[in-house]
């Protein structure tokens, strides 16, 4: 039988006087693909980023594996977030970026290289990896996100609008990644206006609703 990670219940988050999230409740299972569902202005990033312990002021109560999330020390939840928005050290390289983050996560420089080289040929960013994060497009920014976020060892994946500016090849590939990353046993939990690229691989939905003031 297969037991939640996470138990949602009345969850509630609030910008001041503004209600974003009014009570929410869900169950989140090992190894679900779950979509996040809701107009601009539902609330999904700030799901997300309460999900990924970026925020903590939360009222209500949410379980990861049966123990409070805000009991829970970040460095020991197993889970790696890619934002909406790419998050960079103006001062690095592509590359060095990349060797940073492999580094930060504990990857030995063999495995290390080998993983950078898959996503680095996988999302067609070899000739920008000399390039400061100032010198690249936004879906090549995307990219570079991407590879950072996927470098990690976790259980759970939060994503937030993932296939923002990325070309079709870049699609397909991302799509492929999260099929073998499902298909490994982890969790992945994400939003996204592009339903159509993810709809094959979705098990469950939380509808979030736009609350009007």
């Amino acid at each position: 039988m297969s037991f939640p990670i996470y138990i949602a219940t009345e969850l509630t988050k609030k910008f001041g006087n503004k209600m974003v999230i009014d009570k929410l409740s869900f169950e989140i299972y090992e190894n679900e693909f779950v979509y996040l569902k809701g107009a601009n202005g539902a609330g999904k990033t700030t799901l997300l980023n309460i999900i990924a312990k970026l925020d903590n002021l939360w009222n209500g109560e949410l379980k990861f594996k049966g123990v409070s999330l805000k009991k829970i020390k970040l460095h020991n939840y197993p889970i790696s977030y890619i934002p909406d928005t790419p998050i960079f050290y103006e001062g690095l390289t592509v590359k060095e970026h990349l060797n940073f983050i492999s580094s930060m996560y504990g990857l030995k420089d063999e495995e290390a290289r080998e993983i950078v080289d898959i996503y680095v040929s996988v999302f067609n960013l070899k000739e920008y990896l000399n390039y400061l994060p100032s010198q690249l497009s936004r879906g090549n920014k995307q990219k570079v996100m991407l590879c950072c976020g996927l470098l990690k060892d976790f259980e759970v994946l939060i994503a937030d609008e993932p296939f923002n500016f990325l070309d079709s090849d870049s699609i397909k590939a991302l799509f492929e990644i999260l099929s073998i990353i499902k298909s490994s046993g982890k969790t992945i939990i994400l939003t996204s206006h592009e339903v159509e690229y993810i709809k094959s691989l979705i098990d469950r939905e939380i509808q979030l609703k736009r609350r009007v003031e």
